[in-house]
């Protein structure tokens, strides 16, 4: 053999794997916790569209799950707004797509042009015997009519 070949180094870590936790892993990691907990708050606040039956259900085991019902306003009852005497209480009456009719009660001044509202969805939670508004999403068809 010749000497030359006798004279080369080799280096022992140049062929060893790393071992441990590399710094992308816990970038991954991260980006993943970070994502679920997005996730679930999301889902612990997402709110049902239900009727006034299926509300007072929901109440008995979550009072506070903020629920949302489509209603349809009777303007036949009478509607309880005197905003010198209190300007945040409104109360009405209001009909469920089953035909449950409920008082509602909206700690709030009354929305405007509520008399030409045809359907209304009511954002808030079932009481006893009543439905506390926290939102009213209003839709008066006049708005989609052609002139």
């Amino acid at each position: 053999m010749n000497q030359e070949n006798n004279n080369i180094e080799v280096n022992p870590t140049a062929f060893k794997k790393t071992k441990g936790f590399k710094p992308i892993y816990l970038i991954i990691l991260v980006v993943i916790s970070i994502s679920l907990a997005i996730g679930i708050s999301f889902y612990g606040d997402t709110s049902k569209y239900v009727c006034f039956a299926e509300a007072d259900e929901i109440a008995k085991d979550r009072p506070n799950l903020q629920l949302h019902v489509v209603t349809t306003l009777n303007k036949t009852k009478g509607e309880v707004y005197n905003p010198q005497q209190d300007p945040n209480y409104y109360e009405f009456y209001a009909s469920d797509t089953t035909g449950n009719e409920r008082k509602v009660i909206y700690y709030n001044a009354k929305p405007q042009d509520m008399e030409r509202t045809d359907k209304v969805v009511l954002i808030g939670y079932s009481r006893n015997g009543y439905f506390e508004a926290r939102d009213i999403l209003k839709k008066c068809p006049s708005k989609y009519e052609k002139k």
